[in-house]
């Protein structure tokens, strides 16, 4: 079959979902092409061109987010709220223009809002979940007139009805197929600043309060081999070297021997590479990131690192669940900051219990270390699904009134920080040097009390 993969993305991002889903696609003998939405200049004509030319028996659509921000000054707190919904819906029906071919959703962002999408741009199947061996299987089942119905993780339409299939997770990632970066154009990506992703593994072991992250992957790690993870970066390389490699899922570091056993394969088959991580996590002790880990990762090519710090307060982290203390913290800090890898923080606000004192703790940090790369904080809590454990503050706060709102965007913020307060820390933070602050909206902060 022909298989067309739409990256329905417009926000600068690795297409290590497509790859991955496209690279199954083309194990399984078909006939792959990908379209970034991203790289669009006129995107319906463009579309339309490509299906013409190409012809596809099925057209995917990879819809990685439902909402984004970008940083916007003229926007109020300096924020755009960005309503993604439209942008995919453009695509669809750019779609439907120029071909009758059978149109599958999937990607991170249709995940938690399955039966909404289906609603939202009137299709009737999509396929929920890791689509390594379902997205092949339903290939199968389309191409040879198979059930449609029973795949893993699939959502149809039946008889008005919105109908849901278990999904399955892979257990052996190393039989997955590579990601099919050679059929992206990793060059434009370069030109702005993405870098192509691999995963190491699926899962996450942590509970926090705000993140639905581990009841889509589960609770238990399952890890790609360190063999089978410099496999795919050498496949990488043969499409187009030198070039930065993403490792692009939830805490690198965690578990810790996992990173570590990574970093020496890369040693051991002496790679000429450079990597980063936009997420390891404070961990403290041996097994935390310590002078040692911080060596091994640089020895290995590290060039990039983001430290999710969240919160540097001992009570909002155990609010959170984080899994770390303040301490945690501060080690973590210092030996990244004696490694000499580049390295900024994330910091988030906003989260149930936090109060002024506890946003002072927190920043802190801003003042007692060097961030060669800066610190991006976010204030507000996005909410996506009722997987979120925070979803029951906003309720009881009256933040969230409807769960409907979730598809159209919704966002928490402590009811213990008083506006006056707020809006003081958001004017503070911008006038300080490499510090980026994205105030998500639409929300419930607009309803900050005026108290204090």
């Amino acid at each position: 079959m022909r298989v067309l993969i739409i990256s329905a993305n417009s926000l600068a991002a690795s297409p290590t979902g497509p790859a991955y889903i496209a690279g199954a696609a083309l194990r399984a003998g078909h006939s792959v092409e990908q379209f970034e939405c991203l790289f669009a200049q006129d995107l319906n004509a463009e579309l339309k061109a490509c299906i013409k030319r190409f012809q596809p028996d099925l057209v995917g659509v990879s819809i990685r987010l439902v909402h984004g921000y970008i940083i916007d000054e003229a926007a109020p707190y300096n924020t755009s709220h960005l309503d993604l919904r439209e942008n995919v819906r453009g695509v669809v029906d750019g779609v439907r223009q120029a071909t009758s071919a059978p149109i599958l959703l999937g990607g991170p962002g249709f995940n938690y809002f399955a039966a909404d999408w289906l609603d939202y741009l009137d299709l009737d199947y999509g396929i929920r979940g890791e689509a390594d061996f379902s997205f092949p299987l339903y290939l199968e089942r389309l191409e040879q007139g198979g059930d449609l119905t029973t795949i893993p993780g699939c959502v149809y339409r039946h008889s008005g009805q919105i109908r849901k299939v278990p999904r399955h997770r892979v257990e052996n990632l190393d039989e997955t197929a590579f990601p099919a970066y050679e059929l992206f154009d990793l060059d434009r990506y370069k030109e702005q600043g993405i870098s192509p992703g691999i995963l190491t593994k699926r899962g996450c072991a942590f509970g926090c309060t705000y993140c639905p992250y581990r009841s889509l992957e589960g609770a238990c790690y399952r890890l790609k081999s360190p063999g089978r993870v410099v496999d795919e970066i050498e496949h990488v390389q043969r499409v187009a070297t030198p070039r930065m490699i993403q490792f692009c899922e939830n805490n690198f570091n965690a578990p810790r021997a996992h990173a570590w056993a990574i970093c020496q394969e890369i040693l051991r088959r002496n790679l000429d590479i450079v990597w980063g991580t936009g997420d390891l996590r404070p961990m403290g002790g041996p097994s935390g990131i310590t002078g040692d880990f911080c060596r091994l990762l640089r020895a290995s090519g590290c060039r990039y690192a983001n430290l999710s710090v969240e919160s540097a307060s001992d009570t909002v982290l155990r609010r959170m669940r984080r899994g770390y203390t303040a301490a945690d913290v501060r080690q973590s800090l210092e030996s990244l900051e004696q490694s000499g890898i580049p390295f900024g923080i994330s910091l988030m606000i906003g989260v149930p219990g936090e109060t002024p004192d506890t946003v002072r703790e927190t920043l802190a940090l801003l003042d007692r270390y060097s961030l060669p790369l800066g610190a991006w904080v976010t204030i507000g809590i996005c909410l996506w699904t009722p997987r979120q454990e925070v979803l029951a503050e906003a309720r009881q706060a009256g933040q969230l009134i409807d769960d409907r709102r979730l598809f159209e965007g919704a966002t928490y913020l402590s009811q213990e920080l008083p506006r006056p307060f707020m809006e003081g820390l958001i004017d503070d933070l911008r006038a300080k040097k490499g510090v980026t602050v994205q105030v998500n909206q639409p929300y419930a902060g607009y309803l900050w009390s005026s108290a204090g």
